[in-house]
């Protein structure tokens, strides 16, 4: 099978991995249209690669308002890969506990608002202090993870504990253990990410 052929069926994975979880997800709809309805918003976070999930949802075509991003850039403008704003960097922001706090004292957060928080191994210290900190605010939290990768993955977190642990409902995006679905002959690694797709 070629590299092409086994990415379209790993993605046709992914997708039903989505549909078995519709009534999920539109609790998650009902949740963020209430709080859009009452005035208020809903907060989107991401950190890495997890910001791109953050950014299909707001600010683009095809959305409207009421969603605000939360898109820290220390945590995510990381395309130079080396270098000032590289990856080695964001890699270490991540798992710094105390950030969310921080970067939340800058927003109006009230019960009447929600939350979705996107992490694919959902075991980086700032998403998950993130959840934890909308928790305590009583907002509800919808978490994207992919379910295999968080349970084949150990949190950073001192408490052990994971995204999914700080939220009201989870939601998988199906992608694989590491987040690569495809074997290409003569690349040591597997290749071509599902969390995007799923997410």
């Amino acid at each position: 099978m070629s590299p092409s052929a086994e990415y379209l069926l790993r993605a046709r994975q992914i997708l039903a991995t989505v549909e078995h979880q519709l009534p999920e997800i539109a609790r998650a709809a009902d949740w963020f249209a209430e709080t859009i309805l009452a005035g208020r918003m809903v907060h989107l976070f991401g950190s890495g690669h997890s910001r791109i999930l953050v950014e299909e949802m707001w600010p683009r075509y095809g959305s409207f308002p009421g969603f605000n991003p939360i898109v820290e850039l220390s945590l995510s403008f990381h395309n130079l890969v080396v270098g000032a704003n590289g990856q080695r960097q964001a890699m270490f922001l991540e798992n710094v506990s105390g950030l969310a706090e921080r970067i939340l004292r800058n927003f109006d957060l009230a019960p009447q608002d929600s939350a979705l928080v996107a992490s694919s191994s959902g075991c980086n210290v700032v998403p998950i202090e993130m959840a934890a900190v909308f928790r305590q605010r009583g907002i509800k939290v919808v978490a994207i993870i992919s379910r295999a990768h968080s349970e084949a993955s150990t949190s950073k977190h001192a408490s052990g504990k994971k995204l999914q642990d700080f939220a009201d409902l989870v939601l998988d995006t199906g992608a694989p253990v590491g987040d690569a679905m495809i074997r290409v002959p003569g690349l040591d690694t597997p290749v071509a990410p599902g969390s995007t797709l799923g997410g």
